[in-house]
């Protein structure tokens, strides 16, 4: 996958779990559906963000790039009941918007 290539499935996919993020906390709290899926979708776009990284030959530890690296290892490697999903959906709504805009200005320089 070329950079260009994974840059757009990255924000393809960030889009697709802000489509899909309820916008309020019961709705999330009562489906565990949209939560694992939520989940994996964040797995996917921190296995994007590292294959942009190493095709861009970008060193470890550059934002966004690192940061969903590091959220994807956390979320794929977590055992059940070590994190809470009460953590990712505040983690969700805290800082989906400025990544997809951070990602999104970066597609068009």
């Amino acid at each position: 996958m070329n950079a260009g290539n994974a840059l757009n499935a990255l924000i393809a996919t960030l889009e697709q779990l802000d489509e899909l993020l309820p916008s309020d906390k019961a709705s999330w709290d009562s489906d565990v559906v949209i939560r694992l899926a939520v989940e994996r979708l964040w797995i996917s776009a921190g296995n994007l963000a590292e294959a942009y990284r190493i095709e861009q030959d970008l060193p470890t530890g550059i934002e966004p790039w690192s940061e969903l690296a590091g959220y994807r290892h956390l979320l794929a490697h977590a055992l059940p009941g070590d994190l809470s999903p009460d953590r990712v959906y505040s983690d969700t709504t805290a800082d989906l918007d400025r990544i997809l805009n951070d990602l999104r200005g970066r597609r068009q320089q």
